[in-house]
Order: structure tokens, then C-alpha cells, then sequence
């Protein structure tokens, strides 16, 4: 299955580099747990459509980012991909969507489980999550509830006393790691419950000693990454020295026909600007070639392809 293999692989921690500015988050959960509203809480803005469904109006995976203390919060929302009707060959695309665009890992996997009445089905996608994702990555997995509005003011303590006893042995399994969202809520009320998840999101990154949640298959994702962003930085360094040299010659052509002083000063004047310009826009274009690797389809491609190739490995 393809939601089995990457259990299988290696997993590790990945250490953040010192100069790491990003909190990566991906929320999980079963269509209409209400992650794409969550998410939405969290950004503060409508980044994922959002609205009450039968069905998952999330699609395809999708990210947006926002900031908290001076930290790039970049959340990715998943559809359904745990939905006991979602076939494996769907799965897998999102899976390659979603590791990409969380390369080289996610510092939090926000599990989204609405209040109310736990079904069979909402607890078999909740062990697909989990057999994916594997043990090791509970270090770094928070609950997250929904619909805190539908309590109508009980404590949430006083819910989970009557709460079903697998709700109440998920919370145990995640050793009191999770937050209660009103997605409805507004102004001071949202940005307590987002101030709340997130600083329980930076007390698990201190708990894991600065690192994000990686396995061997994240990690070749990154190196494939990095590959493709270096050779893009190439073209457009060779890019720059082309037209580097065309603006020279252009210039020192120009320069050399019969002028003043002052009007040959005027066009090595000119000439620097547009060195001065044109370097900035590609050392730009190169600090940006990152994102624009993860934009591409190539990208996508490459790694699908080989996400088939372990998941073949690990078939049952």
C-alpha cells in the first residue's frame, strides 16, 4: 500500500542549520476535519478554500506562509489523502507534493480531528496517518481539535472525560500535545488559539533539540532539490556573464568613438548602472532559484518517479 512503505524507510531527525528561519507544518486529517480552515486560522488569511462539504474541497496539496517572531510559518494543507476511499495511485501523488513542498522536513504534523462523535472511518484514517508517517515521527505530531465552538463553553477537560476512549488513548500517545480550535473565531480569540499552537509547535522543535522530522526518502528529495537548484543557479550565473560582457562591449564601443571628458564619464556612468542592474536581478533570480525549482513540474516528476520506485520495494 502506499501509504505503508514510507514507514519502512530509515527515519531520522534533521538538523536545522542555525540560520533555519522557517517553521514548516503539514496538517493532516480526514476530509471535513477542517484543516484547510485551520490553516486558514493560522496564516490569519484565506490562503486554502474553505467551507462545509460532504466532500474535500481541498484538491492537491498547497502551501502558504505567514510570520511569528520573526519565523517564515509556512503551512502546507492536504486533501483527504487518509480517506479510506482515496485510492493508493492519488495518495502517492500527494505525498510527492506535500514532501516537496516540506523538504527537507516538517518541524510539526498537525493531526486535525473534529469534536463529536469519532467514526470508524475517522479512526482508520487516522491509523493510515499514523502507520505512514511511522513511530518515530510522533516526536514531532501535535493534535489538533476542531469545532471548539460546537463545547458551546464546557472545558475541554470536561469534554474529554466523556470524550470516546480512542480519542482519549490518541492523547495519551501524544502525551498531552494538542490544541482546541474554534475555526470560526475572530480578532483576539484567533490569535490566542494560533499563538497557543504555535508556541507548543516551538516547544517540540526545543524538545527535539532544534530538528525537523526527515526520513532517507526526505532526504533524497532534498538532494534532488539542491541539484536541480544548483544547476539553475549555473544558468542564470552564465546568463549574467553573457549579458555582462554584452553591455561591456557595447559600452567600450561607444566609449572609444571621439567624445568629451564629460560625455565619456556620462557613459561609464550608464554603463555601471546597467552592470549594477543586471547583476542584481540574476543574483536575485539566483537566491530565488530554489522556489522556482519547487514550482516546476520537473521537479514533481523526479520525485513521484522515484516514490514509485520504493513504493514497489515495500509492496506487500
Amino acid at each position: 500500500m502506499a501509504t505503508q512503505y514510507l514507514s519502512e524507510l530509515r527515519t531520522s531527525h534533521g538538523l536545522a542549520n542555525p540560520e533555519e528561519s522557517q517553521l514548516r507544518l503539514i496538517l493532516v486529517g480526514k476530509t471535513g476535519a477542517g484543516k484547510s480552515a485551520a490553516g486558514n486560522s493560522i496564516l490569519r488569511e484565506k490562503v486554502f478554500p474553505s467551507s462545509f462539504s460532504a466532500v474535500s474541497i481541498t484538491k492537491h496539496c498547497k502551501k502558504g506562509s505567514s510570520t511569528w517572531k520573526g519565523r517564515e510559518v509556512v503551512v502546507v494543507d492536504t486533501p483527504g489523502l487518509f480517506d479510506t476511499e482515496v485510492s493508493d495511485a492519488e495518495t502517492l501523488k500527494e505525498i510527492t507534493c506535500c514532501m516537496v513542498l516540506t523538504s527537507p522536513g516538517p518541524h510539526a504534523l498537525l493531526l486535525v480531528i473534529p469534536l463529536g462523535r469519532y467514526t470508524p472511518e475517522g479512526q482508520k484514517a487516522t491509523e493510515k496517518i499514523l502507520a505512514m508517517f511511522g513511530e518515530r515521527a510522533r516526536e514531532h505530531m501535535i493534535l489538533l481539535f476542531t469545532r471548539k465552538d460546537d463545547l458551546d463553553g464546557m472545558d475541554f477537560r470536561d469534554y474529554l472525560k466523556q470524550a470516546p476512549t480512542a480519542i482519549q488513548e490518541l492523547i495519551r500517545k501524544f502525551r498531552g500535545r494538542y490544541c482546541v480550535f474554534n475555526n470560526k473565531a475572530t480578532g483576539a480569540e484567533q490569535e490566542d488559539q494560533r499563538e497557543q499552537l504555535l508556541a507548543l509547535v516551538q516547544d517540540v522543535v526545543n524538545k527535539c533539540k532544534g530538528r525537523y522530522y526527515t526520513n532517507s526518502l526526505y532526504q533524497k528529495i532534498e538532494e534532488e532539490i539542491q541539484k536541480e537548484t544548483q544547476v539553475l543557479q549555473e544558468i542564470f550565473r552564465a546568463e549574467l556573464e553573457r549579458e555582462k560582457a554584452h553591455i561591456i562591449q557595447k559600452f567600450e564601443e561607444e566609449i572609444r568613438k571621439p567624445k568629451d571628458e564629460l560625455e565619456q564619464q556620462e557613459w561609464k556612468v550608464e554603463m555601471e548602472r546597467q552592470l549594477a542592474e543586471r547583476e542584481a536581478h540574476w543574483v536575485s533570480r539566483q537566491q530565488s532559484a530554489r522556489d522556482d525549482v519547487l514550482s516546476q513540474s520537473k521537479i514533481l516528476e523526479i520525485i513521484f518517479n522515484m516514490l514509485r520506485f520504493f513504493s514497489s520495494l515495500f509492496k506487500d
